[in-house]
């Protein structure tokens, strides 16, 4: 009998513990997006995209995304150069690392599935293909 109610605790810590990240975190984040030349900041126009929006804005700059399985896309033009275009793939966040651990693959496809256990790089330093 008491091993039946450990595992009925047990089996309660975790359903309470399972989808951590979407309890915790928020489905967008705050990117900050830096351009380079030579080690120095530039401004240039970009756009950040993914399947879940469309920001656009001058780099340097902090920018809020929504977050998504999928790389986040920046696409950016300097004055008097072609565009180009970078990607920052999402990563699993701490929360969603812990509920792996606690609550199983149930829980971090949940938090997939309500993409708030995936984020972005907080800051994306990008360098200009033409100033290499």
């Amino acid at each position: 009998m008491k091993s039946l109610s450990k595992l009925a605790l047990a089996m309660t810590v975790v359903g309470l513990l399972s989808g951590c990240a979407s309890m915790l975190d928020e489905d967008t984040q705050e990117v900050t997006v830096n351009m380079l030349c030579y080690d120095k900041p530039v401004r240039a126009q970009c756009v950040a995209e993914n399947g879940r929006g469309r920001w656009s804005f001058r780099t340097p700059a902090t920018v809020e995304v929504k977050n998504e399985f999928g790389d986040l896309n920046i696409t950016c033009k300097l004055p008097y150069n072609p565009q180009f275009t970078v990607s920052a793939p999402s990563l699993p966040s701490w929360n969603m690392a812990g509920n792996l651990l606690l609550g199983g693959l149930v829980g971090a496809a949940y938090d997939v599935h309500n993409n708030t256990g995936l984020k972005y790089p907080e800051t994306i330093n990008i360098t200009s293909p033409t100033c290499k």
